[in-house]
């Protein structure tokens, strides 16, 4: 009897080990497939940290760009280091330049302050689908705000470019020199 008994305790512990390994596999599906629908993909409408204005970010060949896509009030280029573009309006103008993978839900490049007219070393990371992390750093001065993903948002601006503006924005890409590819616009 206590050799049946053992036996029979055998079985059950390798029931157990087989029972324990699958829901440790299972568990850890779970946890990729959570991963993979957080895949990080930092495309879409993003209303600012004080609403004051909407930025729309789109792969392109070399990086994420986002661009001021709605403003709360019409605002002019007036600090921009280039005099060609000195005076345009905001709407439309790049913020976000050549955001390149750096790590998992991470991006780093350069983003345009239309405040001073400089250009600065960032980086913006997802901390979940629905917030974007901008940080930006000036010498050793660094600082950030977390960004809202806006869902079926209106173009436009309650400015003077409301009118003028297409139902269907332009890319916000870079034009490309001749034989360079641009990535695939998503709708």
């Amino acid at each position: 009897m206590a050799i049946r008994d053992i036996g029979s305790l055998r079985a059950d512990i390798g029931s157990l080990r087989a029972l324990a390994a699958g829901a440790i596999a299972a568990g850890s599906m779970l946890v990729m497939s959570g991963s993979a629908a957080f895949a990080a993909d930092p495309a879409g409408v993003w209303m600012v940290a004080d609403q004051s204005a909407t930025i729309r970010i789109e792969p392109c060949a070399d990086g994420y760009w986002g661009v001021i896509d709605w403003e709360r009030q019409a605002g002019m280029d007036t600090k921009n280091p280039d005099p060609a573009r000195r005076g345009r309006p905001l709407l439309g103008t790049p913020i976000l330049i050549g955001m390149k993978p750096a790590e998992a839900n991470e991006w780093q490049g350069k983003v345009y302050n239309p405040k001073d007219g400089s250009y600065y070393k960032a980086s913006i990371s997802l901390t979940n689908p629905d917030a974007l992390k901008l940080e930006g750093c000036m010498w050793v001065f660094c600082g950030g705000e977390t960004w809202t993903r806006v869902s079926g948002s209106a173009r436009g601006t309650t400015g003077a470019g409301a009118q003028a503006r297409e139902a269907h924005p332009h890319s916000v890409c870079p034009p490309q020199s001749p034989g360079t590819a641009q990535a695939p616009r998503r709708n």
